[in-house]
């Protein structure tokens, strides 16, 4: 749970929406669980198990994907769009730099703007 929740972190900062809690819970378990069955033989010496030993070892420096699958239709930052796909490929290009204050303006804008709007609406239909 907390480490869905950091990776939650850096993936919001970044804006790129992320699957549902459950969802991102279940991917990390299947890792686990997969992990916990190789090392149940990990004395093995076969060939096929050194390769699925090798496969799950290479999968783990690739992303730890939670964004939602529709993701890039969400995205509306060109930029942001462009980062998610290059996360997504080997070597993982490009990193998170700094809050973007730009947009982080834009996005406390609106919020305070819709926050105003459910407001009036309440005071109009709770009075």
């Amino acid at each position: 749970m907390h480490t869905i929740a950091a990776v939650n972190c850096f993936w919001s900062k970044a804006g790129i929406p992320v699957r549902a809690q459950q969802h991102c819970i279940q991917k990390l378990e299947s890792v686990f669980y997969e992990w916990k069955g190789l090392q149940k033989h990990k004395s093995r010496t076969t060939d096929s198990h050194k390769a699925k030993e090798q496969q799950f070892v290479s999968r783990l420096d690739d992303l730890f994907d939670i964004a939602h699958s529709s993701a890039l239709s969400f995205i509306k930052i060109p930029e942001d769009g462009e980062f998610v796909l290059h996360q997504r490929e080997k070597g993982r290009h490009g990193a998170i730099g700094g809050l973007d204050r730009v947009n982080e303006c834009k996005t406390k804008r609106a919020r305070k703007r819709q926050n105003a709007e459910e407001l009036r609406q309440q005071v109009t239909t709770g009075s």
